[in-house]
């Protein structure tokens, strides 16, 4: 195996530090003062916004080079505020970073997804990173600005809240009640919440909706265990119905690409700057278990996606902070992003978690009990971190074309489910890579081969 580094400095999460330094005060004060707009009335929200907010904004909007559009403006500002979203669930999640093997995302790039139930997709974190050899993919999306990497954020998925345990009511009841007294201490907190639900006008109220709620969870539970399949389905078809009350889908996940200046170093950018840099965003919804991806970018295609908003204020469609997806490389992020997603979900992966620095991992794996504690608290502090290595120890054969020509073609790769269990009552993921055929094994193109993980 080869000994894979990352450089730290080089990722959005620590670039991205460098790259605001010089602007982190300005969206630091913006964001804090944007954030504490009272729960009051809409006078005293209206005159809080007049008085505290609005000199905020326009301060910030005028150090914007001029000419600039404030609704160009506004996206910029939005879309940090994204990222501080974003890296907050990252750090949160662990910093969960993966990084795949060149030769491993050639094959993947040449497996299909389209026809690929979505039941078996399970995320690996919350929210998690990809890095990509910067220029590897969509190369030539923007003139100054290369794709290195994206993070993906799941929302949502139905048969993981499906599977969880309602709480027994007596816990449910002794907890909330620790939490009513608490609110009680609160000047107002009990009245800011009455204003918007009947059910906190008394304990007994407020316990006897938990209650109801509960009961209905543990009903739901029940059933999902006699039988997941109907209880999936009969969610999965009441999602499109107005006024049905449900809104449960079965997974939903967004998609955050990042990217780095061609030939530059992390260094702190300017607003101009800034406006030159490229937003990319996916986001991805199936309502049924047995949706395809296919499906589930047709169903986005009918309600407008791709569309993201970082307002998502879909009652208004020209609302100035929308920023759109590029709907041009739909298919290209949709095979990148998906084909990783099921690697991940393969059972038979190739995944190993090394520090970033493999000389600093030789010495940690080389240390031995309590030394080894110590030697990794070392390294840490000397700035490495764990990377999830994919696809650095699988054999590849790369022989070389002979007399220029192959004979034969590549098959493209795909995923299927594949039964297993009791009654085949279980599945998961089985890859079927891309293959040559139709040519003599002595006669091949250079591309790879993989072959089984050691």
């Amino acid at each position: 195996m080869t000994n894979p580094a990352v450089r730290l400095s080089q990722l959005h999460a620590w670039r991205h530090e460098a790259e605001l330094r010089g602007l982190q005060p300005r969206l630091d004060a913006y964001w804090a003062v944007d954030s504490n707009r009272p729960d009051g009335t809409d006078a005293e929200r209206e005159s809080y916004y007049r008085q505290v907010v609005a000199p905020h904004e326009d301060a910030f909007l005028a150090e914007f080079p001029h000419g600039v559009p404030e609704r160009t403006a506004w996206e910029v500002i939005l879309r940090e505020g994204n990222w501080r979203s974003v890296l907050r669930s990252w750090r949160h999640d662990g910093q969960q970073i993966f990084e795949f093997a060149p030769d491993l995302l050639a094959m993947l790039a040449d497996t299909d997804v389209d026809e690929l139930p979505v039941q078996n997709l399970r995320m690996p974190y919350n929210t998690f990173y990809v890095a990509l050899t910067p220029g590897h993919f969509l190369p030539d999306y923007n003139r100054d600005w290369v794709v290195d990497g994206f993070y993906v954020t799941a929302e949502t998925c139905l048969v993981d809240s499906l599977r969880l345990i309602p709480r027994p009511p007596n816990e449910l009841i002794a907890e909330q009640r620790k939490q009513w007294a608490d609110l009680e201490r609160i000047p107002g907190a009990l009245d800011s919440l009455r204003k918007g639900s009947e059910s906190f006008a008394s304990f007994d109220s407020y316990i006897a909706k938990l209650l109801a709620d509960n009961s209905a969870a543990q009903q739901l539970y029940d059933r999902y265990l006699l039988d997941p399949d109907a209880v999936m389905d009969e969610i999965a078809a009441k999602v499109d119905i107005r006024g049905s009350g449900e809104w449960r889908s079965y997974l939903m996940f967004s998609v955050d690409f990042t990217f780095r200046r061609r030939d530059h170093a992390p260094t702190s950018l300017s607003l101009t700057e800034l406006l030159g840099q490229p937003t990319l965003r996916a986001y991805y919804d199936f309502v049924s278990h047995r949706n395809t991806v296919a499906d589930g970018i047709e169903r986005g295609r009918r309600s407008a996606i791709p569309m993201d908003t970082f307002r998502e204020e879909d009652g208004h469609p020209d609302d100035l902070h929308n920023v759109i997806s590029d709907p041009t490389v739909l298919e290209e992020v949709t095979r990148l992003v998906f084909n990783l997603v099921c690697y991940l979900n393969y059972p038979d992966r190739d995944q190993e978690k090394r520090l970033s620095d493999p000389r600093v991992h030789e010495k940690v794996r080389r240390a031995k009990g309590k030394a080894r504690k110590l030697a990794e608290a070392r390294a840490r502090q000397d700035g490495c971190r764990w990377i999830n290595f994919c696809g650095y120890r699988t054999s590849f054969d790369k022989r070389k074309m002979l007399g220029g020509t192959a004979v034969g073609h590549w098959r493209r790769g795909h995923w299927r489910n594949q039964r297993f269990g009791k009654a085949l009552a279980e599945s998961r993921l089985l890859w079927i890579r891309p293959t040559m055929v139709g040519a003599d094994k002595d006669i091949i193109d250079g591309r790879p081969t993989v072959y089984g993980a050691s």
